[in-house]
């Protein structure tokens, strides 16, 4: 799997390093040839998921949403995810 990150700090908070590696775990489970573009925002991570076929894309979400369910994460999904072939979604980190 390829990662690539964009506008993130040289030091980053245990539970968000926990956090990637959960990611990347779980998707590496079920497409280990897939990319993920992360952007840092002062508001927001950014995420596009680009399966290796577009037959993993029912899996990965159905896996990204278990993750996210078990850390209690809200995602704001793309709404193009069948068109795209592609799975685009934001986690918020603002508190309110």
């Amino acid at each position: 799997m390829t990662i690539s990150k964009r506008f993130f700090p040289e030091i980053m908070p245990d539970n968000e390093l926990a956090y990637f590696a959960h990611l990347e775990g779980v998707i590496n489970s079920v497409d280990e040839l897939s990319s993920l573009e992360i952007t840092k925002t002062p508001t927001a991570y950014h995420f596009r998921l680009v399966p290796s076929l577009p037959k993993y894309n029912p899996m990965l979400l159905e896996e990204l949403l278990k993750l996210h369910n078990v850390f209690h994460i809200k995602l704001k999904l793309s709404k193009s995810i069948k068109t795209s072939a592609t799975i685009a979604f934001e986690i918020n980190l603002d508190n309110s």
